[in-house]
């Protein structure tokens, strides 16, 4: 794969991010669903007035998409006592940092700046801002319920960050490149890292899983103990960019681990062939996002000590295992 022209990456910079949010919409419903549907409830009925049927439609795909133009639409309300400034700007660095990250992650193995050298690093670091931002905006709100949630993000950030990373830099290490687009490329011409390096694989699912505050990893927005965490004072606009960030995570976190560990939804067969690679990265999200929402629904939420010695125990020791699975596979020959 060559480098794109400028202006095709000027293009690529404003459509990639478009894209990758109308595919998060999708993928938040096929959560939402399937969550109720496990759960074995039907959700809310959608109702759309009659003036924006005709903008809108009826399907209730489009829920999520409804929710956050609601909240864009409300009043924002900041407390008194917040750190104003910190307070406003954590929502909009994070989700600065989360559309930054959809022009690095490939969508059926293409991306503006995915064959950067450094891709996979500029990614990790992206992806820290935000669990940083809500730490940055609950302690600024001024409530207690931010602060303590605040104070969970910091250890589950700790926790999930460490197994992530070596899991990140086994695949590294075997296919000698830092660049996600030359991940895919290497496990076209070799076998998906998922069976080369099933601890990586594991690890990497398990530390995404925390990013993404589902079950057993919503600690820090635990409703029943401590109302909705780092954001709980958030309110209008400030809580709809929220929800966006949230929103594009439900897609760019399975896209991501497609990439590291199925290939990128392209194999040897479909790489000339765009529209089956499209359709087989559109199925392998869904599958992801399916065993995700089936985790959150039969998993009993962690306390913070739990989940913080879980991760010691099990994704990091895994972790480690496949930073060493690397280097012996690699020196050996046997990749």
């Amino acid at each position: 794969m060559g480098y794109l022209p400028v202006s095709w990456i000027i293009a690529s910079c404003i459509l990639t991010p478009v894209i990758a949010f109308l595919l998060s919409i999708f993928y938040s419903y096929e959560y939402r669903k399937v969550a109720a549907r496990l759960q074995g409830r039907r959700g809310p009925y959608l109702i759309v007035p009659k003036e924006a049927r005709a903008l809108l439609g009826l399907s209730r795909v489009w829920q999520p998409l409804y929710d956050i133009l609601k909240l864009l639409y409300k009043e924002t309300l900041v407390p008194a006592t917040a750190k104003k400034t910190l307070f406003k700007a954590a929502p909009y660095l994070a989700l600065a940092s989360l559309v930054a990250t959809s022009l690095f992650v490939p969508i059926a193995g293409f991306s503006p700046f995915g064959e950067f050298d450094f891709s996979l690093i500029v990614i990790l670091y992206l992806l820290l801002l935000i669990p940083l931002s809500f730490i940055v905006g609950g302690s600024a709100s001024s409530s207690p319920w931010g602060v303590y949630g605040a104070q969970r993000e910091v250890e589950l950030t700790l926790a999930f960050e460490v197994p992530q990373t070596l899991g990140m830099f086994a695949l590294a290490i075997t296919a000698n490149t830092l660049s996600v687009t030359h991940l895919i490329e290497f496990q076209n011409q070799t076998l998906p890292f998922i069976i080369l390096n099933p601890f990586a694989a594991l690890a990497v699912f398990a530390a995404l899983v925390g990013k993404l505050q589902v079950k057993p990893f919503d600690i820090s927005e635990a409703e029943v103990e401590i109302v909705a965490g780092p954001v709980t004072e958030y309110t209008g606009k400030l809580l709809g960019i929220v929800e966006i960030v949230k929103t594009l995570l439900a897609f760019l976190i399975p896209a991501l681990f497609i990439n590291l560990f199925l290939g990128g939804g392209i194999v040897r067969t479909t790489y000339l062939n765009p529209p089956l690679s499209i359709t087989l990265f559109l199925v392998e999200t869904l599958i992801i996002v399916f065993l995700i929402a089936l985790l959150h629904v039969y998993s009993p939420r962690f306390r913070v000590d739990q989940a913080f010695t879980w991760f010691l125990k099990y994704p990091v020791l895994l972790g480690v295992i496949a930073v060493i699975w690397a280097y012996v596979t690699r020196y050996l020959g046997l990749v």
